[in-house]
């Protein structure tokens, strides 16, 4: 009995896995790699590459970090959007509005864009937005500093910018929560970022890059909602309500109607994995019973921001596995590069990139699991992370 359900769970982590686009680097477009796996999670770390970029190049075939800003910032075929509970992320551009429409509610840094847009909905601020859209119209890509400077009023915004650290918003003016409410409105939109650690980015009107409506700009919550629940459930393969919570912002109780509707309609079946309830997609059920042998010739180095591993629950469920990781002491930072072995964790490394000197530096080599044997494998994938980065060294500490 056992070995029947280590077998199973072999069988949903290939599914997993597969769902997930790691199972082999895919030769398929950046944008129907990112729809497949319900988009790419932007964070600003510089410890090593930013994480989109990971993401990819875990998944894409000769992946450079050039193919994404060009999909992004030169072709549009993708484009920032903030979704999820975890900020921001990249999303294809024929799916933008939808990805707004279910997850509108959804609450960051203390309110969600319906609340916050609700709450300074009057004459006034109504007349900043057409304002700010008028002094912005046919200009180009612009920082926040540009776009005061244009409209010759940098020093007010300075002040409002210094004030706001000591909570002081006497300097407020309509056209900065204009600057905001049309940002969080996407309207305004990211269009490009400049060089350097953070990557200060360019905001544009949408009308400028020839955006009058966002493709399915009409949808309902509800229905975007069934959409991208549906769409996470297959680029997982097997989940269930709470994980997809976790991952979205929306509450599990506002979740599981979705899955009932679904299982209703023949797209998810329930399966047990040991004891839990889960779902499996419809068009991954086949694969279930068909035994399939791992590939330890294929190592993934995963990200920690990486959509399969920010539920540590999930994750432990399903692989057995969790990490930490420290993202906010400047000393003492760990960074863990998650190895993924066939469909099983391994260990993990803990790395850091010097990008002055062009070292990869891995300051924490762990295996844990005794039974993994293929260290050629990990050291070419070492080999390629640190190509990936131009690193001209690679140095092992410790």
């Amino acid at each position: 009995m056992r070995n029947e359900i280590c077998d199973e769970k072999s069988a949903i982590r290939n599914i997993i896995i597969s769902s997930q686009r790691l199972d082999k680097k895919s030769s398929d477009s950046i944008e129907e790699i990112v729809s497949d796996i319900c988009g790419l999670q932007y964070d600003p770390n510089p410890t090593i590459h930013l994480n989109h970029y990971m993401m990819l190049w875990n998944r894409k075939k000769d992946f450079a970090v050039g193919d994404l800003d060009a999909a992004v910032y030169k072709e549009f075929k993708i484009t920032e959007a903030f979704a999820f509970r975890r900020n921001m992320f990249f999303v294809p551009t024929d799916e933008f509005a939808i990805y707004r429409a279910a997850l509108k509610d959804v609450v960051r840094w203390g309110s969600s864009d319906e609340s916050y847009l609700a709450a300074a909905d009057t004459p006034g601020d109504r007349a900043a937005e057409e304002e700010l859209k008028k002094g912005l119209k046919d200009q180009p890509g612009m920082t926040t500093g540009q776009i005061w400077e244009s409209l010759h009023l940098s020093d007010e915004w300075d002040a409002y910018i210094k004030g706001r650290k000591t909570g002081d918003f006497s300097s407020e003016l309509p056209i900065f929560r204009a600057f905001y409410r049309l940002k969080r409105k996407t309207d305004l939109v990211t269009c490009g970022r400049n060089p350097g650690t953070f990557r200060e980015p360019l905001y544009i009107l949408k009308e400028n890059l020839g955006i009058n409506e966002w493709p399915d700009s009409g949808i309902s919550k509800d229905d975007a909602r069934a959409y991208i629940i549906e769409k996470l459930i297959a680029s997982f393969g097997v989940t269930y309500p709470v994980h997809i919570s976790h991952i979205t912002g929306i509450p599990t109780a506002d979740i599981a109607p979705f899955f009932s509707g679904l299982e209703r309609e023949g797209k998810i079946t329930p399966v047990k994995v040991g004891k839990k309830s889960c779902y499996i997609h419809a068009s991954k059920a086949d694969r279930l019973n068909k035994h399939t042998d791992q590939d330890s010739e294929e190592i993934r180095l995963i990200s920690p921001m990486d959509i399969l591993v920010r539920d540590q629950t999930w994750l432990k469920t399903f692989f057995d596995y969790s990490y930490t990781f420290e993202y906010f002491k400047k000393k003492g930072m760990k960074w863990p590069l998650s190895i993924l072995a066939g469909n099983r964790f391994v260990g993990y490394f803990d790395c850091k990139m010097e990008w002055r000197t062009k070292r990869f530096i891995i300051k924490e080599r762990n295996i844990f699991d005794s039974a993994f044997d293929d260290h050629r494998g990990i050291e070419q994938a070492l080999q390629d992370l640190a190509a990936f980065h131009g690193a001209e060294d690679i140095v092992e500490k410790g």
